[in-house]
């Protein structure tokens, strides 16, 4: 008797279903993301031809690389409103619906290429771009994953310095990772569940979402001055126990909104009718 929650073998199939309409629906957009870093590498280098200043790259300005990075991001972030947002369309949304696989083989799917395939996918372009540019143009002085190394083997070495309960310092390693992962993942489920949600005009109904919740948050963000913490005077055992459990905390709260989204989501799925 074949399982109707969940088959390896029919998950299987959809999956490859689903990521071949990923490729064919969404590849330009993806890549156009994930070459951004690439096409602000030429404008600066265009801008210093036409300036008189030669040819030159961003070499040690890698705050505004990581900047770019960053709207990149955000771009593939706003963008998860229509990698799916067409189910809420009548005749695309109709046809979804009869593919042969249950609901839940649906939402895992669609978990698994919002959360890992799409970002790993842009990543890769990105960095392998960025990398590529600072081994052929020598006015780029390392890349941004060099950097990060360097910033991320410089933090430790200051924490091994300054503390000396290596379990705190443990801790602390692995909270940091747990904190971006989360994070990344309700930005990620929220704008997909958007996607989902709104017929029309799904970007400005999730900055509708957000403005509301910013001024709810506004109204008791007296309530973590006690959270907030200083290290104006360098890194100190005080400063990285409450460091890490503030962490701790707000990984708690986010795991608890990634949850609902995720369950969101697949409640969304299960109602969804045209």
């Amino acid at each position: 008797m074949t399982n109707e929650i969940f088959s390896f073998k029919r998950f299987h199939t959809y999956f490859k279903y689903d990521a071949t309409q990923m490729w064919r629906n969404h590849m330009k957009a993806a890549l156009g993301i994930g070459l951004f870093g690439l096409f602000a590498y030429l404008v600066y280098v265009i801008i210093s031809l036409i300036t008189g200043s030669g040819w030159s790259g961003p070499g040690d300005d890698i705050i505004s690389r990581f900047v770019m990075f960053m709207v990149a991001f955000t771009i593939l972030e706003l963008y998860q409103t229509r990698t799916y947002g067409y189910l809420t369309e009548r005749k695309r949304g109709s046809a979804w619906l009869m593919v042969p696989a249950s609901t839940f083989e649906k939402w895992l799917s669609m978990l698994i290429m919002t959360l890992i395939v799409i970002p790993l996918a842009f990543m890769l372009v990105f960095f392998a771009a960025d990398a590529l540019v600072a081994l052929l143009d020598p006015t780029v002085e390392q890349s941004m994953l060099g950097f990060l190394f360097g910033v991320l083997k410089d933090f430790s070495t200051t924490l091994q310095e300054y503390n000396e309960f290596y379990e705190v310092n443990w801790s602390l390693w692995m909270l940091l990772p747990t904190f971006v992962l989360l994070g990344l993942c309700c930005n990620f489920l929220f704008f997909l569940l958007c996607g989902l949600i709104f017929r029309k005009y799904k970007i400005l109904g999730g900055f509708l979402i957000l403005l509301g919740l910013s001024l709810l948050l506004t109204l008791v963000s007296t309530q973590t001055d006690s959270l907030s913490f200083s290290i104006s005077g360098g890194v100190t055992p005080e400063t990285v126990d409450r460091l890490t459990s503030f962490l701790r905390s707000f990984n708690c709260v986010v795991a608890i909104i990634v949850a609902g989204l995720a369950g969101g989501i697949f409640w969304r799925l299960k109602t969804l009718k045209h």
